[in-house]
């Protein structure tokens, strides 16, 4: 089980998450690009890149659960 995300990070979904305003599709590959919260938004900004280049900003209220965290499947790590 993943307990975080890491930065430039391959993960696939296991399943279809909501990301506050977004909902990342099962089966979908996405690179983490960078998160956390921001006080100027009291909010929880998340930024994934897919497949083919394009940014996904997810906007929550919450930090991701680790409900939500086990369903990213790393493939691959920058590390």
């Amino acid at each position: 089980m993943n307990k975080f995300l890491f930065l430039g990070g391959l993960y696939r979904l296991a399943k279809d998450v909501n990301v506050g305003n977004c909902v990342l599709p099962m089966g979908g590959v996405f690179t983490y690009s960078s998160g956390g919260y921001s006080p100027y938004d009291d909010s929880y900004i998340y930024h994934f890149i897919d497949l083919s280049g394009e940014k996904v900003t997810c906007i929550s209220r919450a930090e991701l659960s680790l409900v939500d965290m086990e369903n990213f499947e790393m493939l691959h790590s920058q590390s």
